[in-house]
C-alpha cells in the first residue's frame, strides 16, 4: 500500500502510478495487481499533506529487496507512508468485493448500535477536569478577587 500526495495527484493519476510502478521496478518487483483507491481525508497532517491518494499493489519480490524498497520510497517525495505485508496467496478480486462488502456491513450496523452519539450509553462520565474539579475534588475555578492570596 502506497500512501501518495495529494498536490502531486491534481497533476495526474497516470504520473503518479508510473512513479510508483518504477520504484517497484527499481528493486525487481514483479507486480501482479496495481489499483488506485479514492482521495482520501488523513487523520493526522503528514508531510504538509492533509489529503493523499492509497494505491494498492499486489507483487513479488525478494524479500531481501523490501528494505531496498522502503529505502526508496522514503527518498520519494511523493510517496507519504508505504505499508509491506507478506501474504501466502494474493486474493482474487472477488474475494477483496465480498471482504469489502462485509466491513461497510459492519460499520454500518456498528453506527445503528452506537447511534450518533459515539458509543455506548453516551453521557457524563467523571474525571473531566475542565469541569472545575482538580486532581483531588478541589474546585478548579477562579477564586473570587481577594480569597485566596498566596503565601
Amino acid at each position: 500500500m502506497f500512501l501518495v500526495a495529494n498536490k502531486e495527484a491534481r497533476k495526474t493519476h497516470d504520473y503518479l502510478e508510473e512513479h510508483v510502478k518504477s520504484l517497484l521496478d527499481k528493486v525487481g518487483a514483479r507486480p501482479s495487481r496495481f489499483g488506485k483507491w479514492e482521495q482520501r481525508t488523513l487523520a493526522y497532517e503528514i508531510k504538509g499533506q492533509r489529503e493523499g491518494i492509497f494505491y494498492l499493489c499486489y507483487f513479488e519480490v525478494d524479500p531481501k529487496q523490501i528494505a531496498a524498497l522502503k529505502r526508496e520510497a522514503a527518498l520519494s517525495e511523493l510517496v507519504l507512508r508505504m505499508l509491506v505485508l507478506a501474504l501466502d496467496r494474493i486474493p482474487t478480486e472477488d474475494e477483496e468485493r465480498r471482504r469489502a462488502a462485509s466491513v461497510e456491513e459492519a460499520l454500518r450496523e456498528g453506527e445503528e448500535v452506537r447511534g450518533e452519539g459515539g458509543f455506548e450509553g453516551g453521557g457524563g462520565g467523571g474525571g473531566d477536569r475542565r469541569r472545575g474539579r482538580g486532581p483531588r475534588g478541589e474546585s478548579g475555578g477562579i477564586e473570587p478577587s481577594g480569597a485566596g492570596a498566596m503565601s
